[in-house]
């Protein structure tokens, strides 16, 4: 072999190495980035309950406070159910269990 070939076989060897090298940095990269994200995320999630917390306290205050401008006992106001959940409609006369 010349010069010129080994040389030529040398820099094709370099440059695979470096790919190579380029490729390892990459995936690094974006493991890195992906931890970067989930680390983001849970931070986030970790705000948002802790705000909902907050809020939630602020609220149970807000109708603590109202309940007793109201002149509401204590707990006559723990037996209320919340407005969202409808009651079970009464049950008609044809209505019941077959035997």
């Amino acid at each position: 072999m010349n010069v010129s070939s080994i040389a030529g076989l040398t820099l094709v060897a370099l440059l695979g190495i470096t790919l190579s090298g380029c490729d390892a940095a990459e995936e690094s990269a974006q493991k890195l980035t992906d931890k970067a994200a989930q680390a983001a995320q849970q931070l986030a999630r970790e705000a948002v309950s802790d705000t909902v917390n907050a809020l939630n306290e602020q609220i149970d205050q807000a109708q603590k406070s109202t309940n007793e401008l109201l002149g509401k006992p204590q707990d006559e106001t723990a037996n209320d159910k919340p407005k969202g959940e409808p009651e079970a409609p009464p049950a008609s006369v044809g209505e019941g269990v077959e035997t």
